[in-house]
């Protein structure tokens, strides 16, 4: 009887110690990239408005992950937040602003870019900052 119950926990740990090691294998790049764009994302949101400005959707944030999200061949992990602000200071301003402002990205200085749109009838303008960084392909399955 004891051989038995040995012999059953033996194949057992044969079958199922490779399928926990593989599936450890795909989901820890996929946990890893998922903190990354988090702290990407909450890093963005720290940075400091312009005077005068604000926040168009407070609770709605454009938070993407994928790959060559810019377009182009390769095999990228790519993340990008996208705020939606409106201001009272001309597009000047806002890009003097922008300017020397820095995020620090998942290996490298993210890029930032603003798109204005026309001047609204009560005054102000809307514009969209849009922060971008990314990586070469180190596992994560949603970048291949």
């Amino acid at each position: 009887m004891r051989r038995s119950t040995w012999t059953m926990w033996t194949r057992s740990a044969l079958v199922l110690v490779p399928a926990v090691l593989g599936a450890a294998l795909v989901i820890a790049p996929i946990w890893r990239d998922t903190v990354r764009l988090e702290a990407f994302r909450e890093r963005v949101l720290d940075l400091p408005l312009p005077p005068r400005t604000r926040s168009v959707y407070s609770t709605d944030r454009d938070v993407v992950f994928g790959p060559n999200l810019v377009g182009g061949s390769g095999s990228s992990c790519d993340y990008r937040v996208r705020l939606t602000l409106r201001t009272a200071l001309t597009p000047q301003e806002i890009q003097r602003f922008y300017r020397n402002v820095s995020v620090a990205g998942a290996e490298t200085r993210a890029e930032i870019s603003l798109f204005f749109e026309d001047e609204e009838v009560a005054g102000g303008h809307r514009f969209v900052l849009e922060a971008y960084d990314s990586h070469d392909w180190d596992g994560d399955w949603r970048c291949a």
